[in-house]
């Protein structure tokens, strides 16, 4: 299973991110940044599955409901597309879009 970068690229990545990107709620660009290194990790094949919402949330440290929240913005802006996880699971699929 794909891991995140080591703490100190992570930090790198997302502060680079914030500068481009000033209007993404700082949450929001941790779990972008997250995801987009998840994804590069993937193996880039034509079909992206992307990960969920609960991953994402146990990798970082952070509360399930914040990680959903922020998905949700990032899903507004465009950044990401959602699908729910499947089962009873509150998670959501997180899946990069393309223009991201």
């Amino acid at each position: 299973m794909p891991e995140l970068p080591d703490p100190v690229d992570l930090q790198r990545q997302w502060q680079t991110l914030q500068v481009e990107q000033p209007q993404l709620d700082p949450l929001a660009a941790l779990v972008l940044v997250a995801l987009r290194a998840l994804d590069a990790q993937g193996g880039g094949g034509e079909e992206k599955t992307g990960t969920t919402t609960a991953v994402l949330s146990r990798r970082l440290g952070i509360e399930h409901a914040l990680v959903r929240r922020a998905a949700t913005e990032l899903e507004s802006g465009g950044w990401v597309l959602t699908r729910p996880a499947g089962g009873a699971s509150p998670a959501l699929r997180l899946i990069l879009s393309p223009v991201c």
